[in-house]
């Protein structure tokens, strides 16, 4: 562990981009002064962890990664299957965050953003008949609103929840009517926040989330209530 955060720590201080490649195998076991068995172990902790990818042969190495939303969404669904929370644990906790999210977004989101966005309404409407693609999204919506809020932590968690809350690893679907209903939301949380309406934002997405949960919890009750699995969301 002493070497995996060692390593962070340069990736950080270092200021290296995804792609960089590290120190080879030879040069860490010389400075790290560990066996190969230990190194290896610390290589492979980060690269389950999204932090690097390892390439094999003899140009290889570990090689600087970014971390995904996906794998925070994977150590989420280890800890909340320990301690046996259900699904409906994590909708009610996006009826509270994402409310409030939109708010903030419409009181400090940049053109940038905004544009963002609309280019998410704009897939979804593209994909209205490709249901896969049409969450993929969804998701980014979600996303760019949360990164609209002004902080990165908020675009990571609710990326990370929307991993696992899609459902669709768990069985939950969405047919057209249900997609169309969606987009419908979608775009009037985007109006608001456009017009810089941080009560309305806020009205609009709480409204999506309060349907979202009844579809959940009507449709596909024993998603609703099971307790969430590591192996759904990081198989």
């Amino acid at each position: 562990m002493a070497i995996a955060q060692q390593i962070v720590d340069d990736i950080t201080e270092g200021e290296l981009a995804p792609g960089t490649k590290l120190a080879s195998e030879r040069d860490m076991l010389t400075r790290f002064g560990a066996g190969r068995g230990t190194l290896r172990e610390s290589l492979r902790f980060l690269e389950m962890n999204g932090v690097i990818t390892v390439k094999a042969g003899p140009h290889g190495g570990p090689i600087v990664s970014e971390p995904a939303a996906t794998d925070l969404a994977g150590v989420l669904g280890l800890f909340l299957q320990l301690r046996g929370l259900p699904f409906r644990a994590l909708v009610a906790a996006r009826e509270v965050l994402e409310p409030e999210l939109a708010s903030l977004a419409a009181a400090s989101a940049s053109p940038e953003v905004v544009a963002a966005i609309a280019d998410s309404i704009e897939g979804m409407q593209e994909f209205l008949d490709d249901e896969r693609n049409f969450i993929a999204e969804n998701d980014r919506f979600h996303s760019a609103v949360a990164a609209a809020a002004g902080n990165e932590l908020f675009g990571l968690l609710i990326s990370s929840l929307h991993a696992i809350t899609d459902g669709m690893p768990l069985g939950v679907s969405y047919p057209p009517a249900r997609r169309a209903a969606v987009l419908r939301a979608h775009q009037m949380v985007y109006e608001a926040i456009r017009a810089g309406d941080a009560e309305g934002a806020r009205w609009a997405m709480r409204r999506h989330m309060r349907e979202f949960h009844q579809y959940v919890e009507d449709k596909f009750p024993v998603v609703y209530e099971r307790p969430v699995r590591w192996r759904d969301i990081a198989p």
